[in-house]
């Protein structure tokens, strides 16, 4: 079954410049030590702090999330977060601040128990570290 699977790489970089969802903290690094090369170039060493929200970058959205009784990431096996699953494409149903709905999805694909579900907005066109992407700070 795996020699036919496809294999989607769903990561992004994660910056400073990295948004956070809407309300929630931005990525900080903090530097406690910064240490470079001794003796002309030799090995340095950094040392960093970092802080952010559980919403910044790429991210698995755990059962706990939205159910205080759910698993914590920590207790999901490998085996369970990957095998069969569907795209559902539904960037022509959804505008700014819109809610995307069962309905939406069902519309666009087949999902049965178990499916991995990739749902495609269209907003990563948006995304801080496109080259078209309108605001020049992002």
């Amino acid at each position: 079954m795996m020699n036919e699977a496809k294999l989607y790489d769903l990561t992004q970089d994660c910056s400073i410049f990295t948004p956070p969802h809407p309300h929630e903290k931005s990525l900080e690094v903090h530097f406690f030590k910064r240490v470079t090369g001794a003796y002309g170039g030799g090995q340095g060493a950094n040392g960093q702090i970092l802080n952010w929200s559980n919403t910044v970058g790429t991210h698995l959205v755990g059962e706990r999330a939205f159910n205080s009784g759910g698993r914590a990431i920590a207790d999901i096996p490998l085996t369970d977060l990957n095998g069969p699953g569907v795209i559902a494409d539904i960037s022509d149903l959804v505008s700014d601040y819109s809610i995307y709905t069962p309905e939406m999805i069902m519309s666009k694909v087949e999902v049965k128990k178990g499916d991995i579900l990739i749902i495609n907005t269209g907003y990563h066109k948006y995304s801080w570290d496109q080259p078209k992407v309108s605001n020049k700070k992002a």
